[in-house]
């Protein structure tokens, strides 16, 4: 517990800072500062920095050295790779067969975790947290008397927009921007089951101006004894191997680095000829450079043969440091790696643990009973046993050896009595049956620790029935199922770290390639990547991981395609999209309008049928009116006529 405290960093003084300004403004300029600051610092300054870099990375891996035995040994097994030493026991060249059980437990957890992580170019999805501001959008009656219908399908609000501009970007720079993310996701998924705890590095490249990603490989990155995590580690060192000097002078001459002579005191050596690879150390640590009693973070690049400092960079920024006045309280350090684990070590220690631990000592067994009943076998075959001193098997009146080939016979000196005589068979005793059964035994509690069982490999019997087989699978992937959801969370966290990253480093290139990519007027790189108000996660589900139990879920989902109150097409899409149909847009009819509900339309009839009576009614009785005043004015025309004609 003592390399926590890191009581052995002393003060180190940057000699540009000023020395008039306070405590508070001299680790805001260090924040502010941005790229290699070695330059800054004295010689002996920049001699016990490296020096304490190269200490402290010796420390490390002397404290995990037994882990890292078992690691290496795990790697060799599940590579089928040869010790690379001759067997000399029960004989010289015995059978040394190691049973390919890791190798096995390793191609089946990669074959299903890898696509159910990477579907054709998604990984990242968008979840919105909180209430959206969509709001259904209401149509016209259909019919007079009618209510409204809804439109079809749910209006996506600002977040869900936004969310979808995110994931759409996202996906794009991890499959098209990020080189080998897919291939390194391929090989952390394969080396993750062997060792049981594997790093990704998520980071922007500053002279490349882009974002980037790398596997790093557990016995690369080395963490103090008694670390918990990434995060709250004092010290974490990568390592970087097979780094030719030709890359260190183009990183010198760029301004990377700082200009150092790898070769000093070496004689008839230069980086200019010399051709073999060199191995730097870049160790995330903290170095108390304001003299303020409060260690700060920092990255120390470090060629491991001389430990010299070839670049230091600040690795925080002013929002990461909390103040109480003039005095820092605390500094959170920029994360760069995310720590994926396949069995958390029971312990709490830093590295998980793999197959290649839990199998260790059960494959030993395993491999020793296997190679005993092959010696055996062997050794029965071969034969062999005594002969007498006086019997004589060559022509030469001399006792030796006779070695068949098959259908070969041979004449010897001695007669037929001699031989059945002098010629004693030696025994060789047969592997025991209890030997068979601890064997199987054996075998059977491996394959419960490396969930490889013959119903989820495809090696079972065909004849029960689909329910039966489909709970089989759901039980011999209860373990497989625990691991994955800790791959979903680490993936998380990476795709968390990335979009943090894409919002802190943007500049106006890719806020212009956001805006091309999309193609959409709302698209506002700043507004769309500032402090979140989303989670982002993997598009995988993790309780679901394999097609058949996709298929399965399904087929469930099929008996109720004719239930009232359901969607039928949106189960039936469900069900081509289990099965990797293509296109299923160009399958599926467009919906068909929405029938009106009977009574309603029953009540419409209705009221347009009371309607027209009245309006017949109506019409009626103005006819009526009409044929009174008719009548009236007629009746009237006819008296003045009479009364006309009296009078004349």
């Amino acid at each position: 517990m003592e390399e926590l405290a890191l009581p052995e960093d002393a003060a180190v003084i940057v000699e540009d800072v000023p020395a008039e300004l306070s405590a508070r403004d001299k680790l805001i300029t260090l924040a502010q500062m941005a790229g290699d600051i070695s330059h800054m610092l004295s010689d002996s300054d920049l001699t016990d920095i490296g020096r304490k870099v190269v200490d402290g990375y010796n420390q490390d891996k002397t404290d995990r050295s037994e882990w890292e035995e078992t690691v290496k040994e795990a790697l060799k097994a599940a590579s089928q790779e040869a010790k690379g030493e001759t067997k000399t026991y029960p004989w010289p060249n015995a059978a040394d067969i190691k049973y390919p059980l890791l190798t096995v437990g390793a191609l089946q957890f990669n074959a299903r975790a890898y696509p159910a992580v990477v579907k054709g170019d998604e990984a990242v999805s968008v979840k919105v947290i909180g209430k959206d501001s969509g709001q259904q959008q209401q149509q016209q009656p259909a019919m007079p008397g009618m209510p409204p219908a809804p439109q079809e399908g749910p209006q996506q609000g600002a977040k869900s927009k936004r969310a979808a501009r995110v994931r759409d970007y996202m996906n794009t720079t991890v499959f098209y921007r990020m080189d080998d993310w897919e291939e390194d996701t391929d090989a952390l998924l394969l080396q993750l089951p062997i060792v049981g705890c594997v790093f990704r590095k998520v980071f922007y490249d500053s002279r490349a101006d882009m974002q980037r990603s790398a596997m790093v490989p557990a016995l690369r990155l080395l963490a103090p004894k008694g670390a918990k995590s990434c995060k709250t580690a004092p010290r974490l060192t990568e390592e970087i191997p097979d780094v030719f000097p030709i890359d260190i002078i183009e990183r010198i001459r760029d301004g990377f680095y700082r200009d150092v002579d790898l070769y000093a005191g070496e004689e008839g050596i230069d980086a200019t000829h010399d051709e073999n690879p060199r191995m730097l150390l870049e160790q995330h640590r903290l170095l108390d450079m304001d003299d303020d009693g409060l260690p700060e973070p920092y990255i120390v690049t470090v060629d491991f043969n001389t430990a010299q400092v070839l670049r230091i960079e600040p690795n925080f920024s002013v929002d990461a440091v909390k103040f109480d006045g003039e005095r820092a309280l605390r500094i959170e350090p920029n994360q760069f790696y995310v720590k994926y684990d396949f069995f958390p070590h029971p312990e709490g220690k830093f590295y998980g643990i793999g197959l290649g631990h839990l199998l260790k000592q059960i494959g030993g067994v395993i491999n020793t009973a296997i190679n005993q009943m092959i010696d055996a076998g062997t050794a029965a075959v071969a034969g062999g046993g005594f002969v007498a001193s006086g019997v004589r098997l060559t022509g030469s009146r001399r006792s030796g050896n006779l070695r068949f080939l098959p259908g070969e016979y041979k004449t010897v000196d001695a007669t037929g009595d001699q031989l059945r005589n002098g010629i004693v068979e030696r025994t060789f005793p047969q592997a025991s049956p209890i030997m068979f059964q601890v064997l199987e035994m054996m075998l059977g509690a491996a394959k419960d620790i490396s969930s490889v069982k013959d119903v989820i490999t495809g090696d079972a019997s065909n004849n029960g029935q689909v329910g039966t087989t489909l709970a089989l699978i759901e039980q011999g992937l209860q373990v497989f199922t625990a691991i994955y959801k800790r791959t979903y969370r680490a993936l998380k966290a990476e795709f968390t770290l990335l979009y943090t990253n894409m919002g802190r480093y943007a500049t106006d290139a890719v806020k212009e390639d956001y805006r091309n990519v999309l193609d959409d007027p709302e698209a506002d790189f700043d507004a769309d990547f500032r402090a979140s108000d989303m989670d982002i996660r993997p598009v995988s589900d993790p309780s679901s991981v394999t097609r058949m139990q996709a298929l399965a879920r399904a087929q469930f989902l099929m008996q109720f395609v004719a239930a009232p109150g359901v969607n039928p097409q949106a189960i039936i899409r469900r069900v081509w999209e289990a099965a990797d149909v293509e296109d299923i847009d160009e399958l599926l009819m467009p919906p068909a309008p929405e029938q009106p509900n009977p009574k309603d339309v029953a009540d419409a009839h209705k009221a347009e049928a009371g309607a027209a009576l009245d309006m017949e009614r109506a019409a009626t009785e103005k006819a009526k009116r009409e044929q009174m005043q008719l009548q009236t004015l007629a009746e009237a025309f006819q008296g003045g006529h009479k009364v006309g004609q009296m009078a004349a």
